[in-house]
């Protein structure tokens, strides 16, 4: 009886571990996202103080790592597509669709309807998009949206 007690104990524990992992991964991921969308401000601003402003446009549709100091745990570099052999928990820049991936280690609570599927394993994209900049009623700004829309818990 003990022994099936501590069974379930363990087993509880072990669930519970599981999402923990998954809710470290998520806020890894969110973090990136923002570490990126915080490089696009300093580069934006950057080129708005030193009079290059014309020159915002071309960050749209850019590699998002190129802001970050240093690239995300798993970053595997540019390629034209994501092949299966990618492995969970490793970002890639598609350079066909102009879009950050990654493929999530854990995605039990994952659901994503539009998310493209490789291999089994739902992949998320993120896109550097070009909008008005409001703040000067002229030129533009840019930043990182998800290429389709995910709730992770």
């Amino acid at each position: 009886m003990v022994l099936i007690v501590l069974s379930l104990i363990w087993l509880a524990g072990l669930n519970r571990l599981h999402e923990l992992q998954e809710m470290g991964e998520k806020t890894a991921v969110e973090i990136t996202i923002s570490n990126i969308n915080a490089g696009l401000r300093w580069e934006m601003a950057d080129r708005i103080m030193t009079g290059r402003e014309a020159s915002i446009v071309e960050m749209d549709g850019s590699n998002p790592v190129h802001w970050l100091e240093k690239a995300p745990e798993g970053y595997l570099g540019e390629y034209p597509a994501m092949p299966d052999r990618f492995p969970p928990g490793a970002w890639y820049f598609d350079t066909s669709r102009k879009e950050l991936r990654y493929r999530p280690i854990l995605e039990r609570n994952l659901t994503c309807r539009q998310c493209e599927r490789i291999g089994g394993k739902t992949t998320l994209g993120w896109h550097i998009v070009r909008t008005a900049n409001p703040m000067f009623g002229r030129g533009s700004r840019v930043r990182a949206v998800t290429v389709a829309t995910y709730r992770w818990f």
